[in-house]
């Protein structure tokens, strides 16, 4: 596998930052009762979406999950804009019509999430479809937590993906709990990506909290799929730090569980490893860190001084223009 450069790394570790830096700044919001929907976050378990979506290529397709506001900055989607979806203003995504997660942008290649109870896996696979009889060299990543992997459209879209040799990574964040339901409670398969076997595909475990090594390993695959067309399911060990939303407290979660993986930090991690290795060096670490955090900064009063929708807009894009 070729070696990563260090700027590769450098936008890896600054796509987390921003996430997370995001992420808190909005988790204090809604307590303060300033956003609109609900909030759920992806921290604590960064490493899976800027690993996979900074290993994309210009033509690939990716359906973010509820947790992975990673996998939005890493192709693309200015900070600020993200504060515009979650504060309702008419400048933001949606025009102030959503007020959390139902955004995109199909021109980062960026779907905007339908549900993340699966839905999402079988639209990346026809989006990937599309393309390479385009004759692009597209290839999908698809992001599913553990708890939907039990659901319909999980099986329908991994069997088509694999019947038509479809080159789509589907990621399994396996953060132990759907909801407040355990892993134990909803499989009794070791790993989930023991499941591959029965759609003739491979199946992979991985480390979610440790970016470095599924950065590479996510180059590698994302590129080889890419010439030799299969779909791959990759399952990544993860725990998130905050309740399903920010709505619930997570009493359900076992603290010494919880404290396991918090000495993990996916940030930590990268900085222990990426200095350690000579790839990035500290102060480019803090930097970056301090970098986001203006950006988030600005990103956020800008948001705040924009307006909200006009209601006399109300009815429009309900209807296609005739």
């Amino acid at each position: 596998m070729a070696a990563v450069p260090p700027e590769a790394w450098a936008d890896v570790v600054r796509c987390m930052w921003r996430a997370r830096l995001t992420e808190e700044r909005l988790v204090r919001l809604y307590h303060q009762g300033r956003i609109f929907g609900g909030v759920y976050t992806g921290i604590g378990q960064e490493a899976i979406g800027a690993a996979t979506a900074c290993a994309g290529g210009p033509d690939d397709l990716f359906a973010p999950c509820i947790r992975n506001m990673t996998v939005h900055v890493a192709r693309g989607m200015p900070v600020l804009d993200i504060f515009r979806q979650y504060l309702g203003r008419a400048t933001g995504p949606t025009r102030g019509r959503d007020g959390n997660v139902h955004y995109g942008n199909l021109s980062n290649g960026v779907y905007t999430m339908i549900s993340h109870l699966g839905a999402m896996l079988s639209v990346v696979t026809g989006g990937v479809m599309a393309r390479r009889r385009r004759g692009l060299a597209a290839a999908g990543v698809a992001y599913i937590g553990d708890g939907a992997t039990s659901t319909g459209d999980f099986h329908e879209a991994l069997n088509f993906a694999s019947v038509f040799d479809v080159p789509v990574l589907f990621v399994i964040e396996n953060n132990k709990f759907a909801y407040s339901t355990p892993s134990a409670s909803q499989y009794r398969c070791a790993h989930l990506a023991d499941r591959a076997v029965g759609y003739g595909m491979e199946g992979l475990v991985a480390d979610g909290n440790d970016v470095v090594a599924l950065h590479q390993l996510a180059r590698g695959l994302l590129a080889d799929m890419r010439e030799k067309a299969r779909p791959v399911l990759l399952e990544c060990d993860t725990m998130r730090m905050r309740g399903h939303g920010e709505h619930d407290d997570c009493s359900y979660v076992p603290k010494e569980l919880a404290e396991a993986y918090a000495v993990r930090d996916p940030l930590r991690l990268a900085r222990e490893r990426l200095t350690a290795e000579g790839w990035l060096e500290a102060v480019a670490f803090d930097r970056i860190e301090k970098e986001c955090q203006a950006e988030v900064d600005k990103g956020y009063h800008q948001a705040l001084a924009e307006p909200a929708p006009d209601p006399a807009t109300l009815t429009q894009g309900v209807y296609a223009d005739a």
